[in-house]
């Protein structure tokens, strides 16, 4: 079992993905307020729903965007695919993931998703999510494996 100084990362995968399949995601969303960013729509979860004191979720509605911003953490965060499909490049390693995948971003890593088909998915950040441990990249940087060159080939831009 993969371990990390906040606690068991199988264990917060396993709850969580418990309680997942008993809500969609709509109905996570629904009292939350839209937050607008490089990564799609936000609803940003004001309850922890597991009494989890060292974890955040919130639900990420890519249907709208040809892909997110490239960017990396401290944190770990854990993507539960919702619905939908795409792609999310994990340092230089493109992961496919669609309904039902759980995918670990590990901290200090670049990441970005390219959906590909109505992608939604909730994100559990341990610990919890900050704006302060948000850094978006837009150059290449060896340090968290970021290639702008990769970046640009497979978003065409």
């Amino acid at each position: 079992m993969a371990t990390h100084k906040h606690g068991n990362v199988q264990e917060l995968i396993s709850l969580w993905e418990n309680f997942l399949k008993t809500v969609t995601w709509q109905q996570l969303a629904s009292p939350c307020t839209p937050l607008f960013n490089g990564n799609g729509i936000i609803y940003e979860l004001p309850v922890n729903f597991l009494d989890r004191s060292n974890e955040s979720c919130a639900i990420v509605d890519m249907r709208n965007i040809e892909f997110s911003e490239p960017h990396y953490h401290y944190n770990i965060e854990v993507y539960f695919i919702m619905q939908g499909s795409g792609i999310v490049v994990l340092g230089n390693r493109e992961h496919r993931v669609s309904a039902g995948d759980v995918l670990i971003i590990p901290p200090n890593t670049a990441h970005f998703t390219i959906p590909n088909n109505d992608l939604v998915m909730a994100v559990v950040n341990t610990p919890p999510y900050s704006p302060d441990d948000y850094f978006p990249l837009t150059a290449s940087n060896s340090d968290v494996q970021f290639e702008r060159e990769n970046f640009e080939r497979l978003t065409q831009t």
